[in-house]
């Protein structure tokens, strides 16, 4: 359990240490992030069930301003391995993961305090023409400094978690556990309607039409339609460009 915990508690570090953004980035996910951990725990398949349940709550947040409203990492990297030892229901797992996202965002808050002082000796070695230093304020020690940020609490959190967990939930009343599942069940609709808002604009919706009848009659599996779509944004894109580049000329 000791090295399972130090795997998860690196895997949130890789997840938000913004090392390789696009990495980090696509890392992050709950449904990538299920998939590794129940690796970790010897359950890919029960990772990756915990880990799509949870990123149905997500699917529609955006960062506005590099501000996260949720931290989807923690969340996943703190109620899968829960959900995985005490074999918690999918939609319990997402309620378990909620406060945890919360959390998340105190502690990003937190690593931006401390990337101040970083700044701050950054613009002092820029001053001072010692540009050979620029890079350990500006990438190795914030990155370090997160890290040990990062890790520490999930650490703690799957090292111990699971028994405080249990006794949690073997504290709390069947009823309320019963409402937190149906909660858990509900709040995917949210990531679901944020995306629709997207989906539902005038432009999108014979794109929407085009995919929903395409599948029906067809019956592909998602991942042709995967490609399928991909395939087609960048053909329209390719002509939109196209057809900038004319208008500018």
């Amino acid at each position: 359990m000791f090295v399972q915990s130090i795997l998860v508690g690196l895997l949130y570090w890789l997840s938000m240490g913004r090392a390789h953004y696009f990495f980090s980035y696509a890392l992050r996910r709950p449904v990538v992030l299920g998939v590794l951990i129940g690796w970790i725990f010897g359950d890919a398949q029960a990772g990756l069930l915990y880990g799509a349940t949870i990123q149905l709550l997500y699917m529609g947040g955006i960062e506005a301003g590099g501000n996260i409203p949720s931290d989807q990492a923690l969340a996943a990297c703190i109620a899968i391995p829960a959900a995985l030892l005490n074999n918690l229901d999918p939609t319990t797992a997402v309620a378990l993961a909620i406060p945890f996202g919360v959390l998340g965002v105190l502690i990003n808050n937190v690593r931006r305090t401390i990337n101040t002082f970083f700044n701050s000796r950054s613009d002092t070695m820029i001053e001072q023409e010692k540009y050979d230093k620029v890079s350990l304020y500006t990438f190795l020690l914030p990155w370090l400094a997160n890290g040990v940020l990062y890790f520490t609490p999930v650490f703690i959190a799957t090292l111990f978690g699971a028994n405080v967990v249990q006794a949690f939930i073997d504290f709390i009343p069947e009823w309320i556990m019963n409402g937190l599942s149906n909660a858990g069940a509900m709040l995917p609709a949210l990531g679901f309607s944020l995306t629709l808002v997207v989906m539902g604009k005038r432009h999108y919706l014979p794109f929407f039409v085009l995919g929903f009848f395409a599948y029906s009659i067809a019956g592909f599996s998602m991942l042709t339609g995967a490609v399928f779509a991909l395939s087609l944004a960048m053909i329209v894109s390719l002509f939109k460009q196209h057809s900038d580049e004319e208008g500018i000329a």
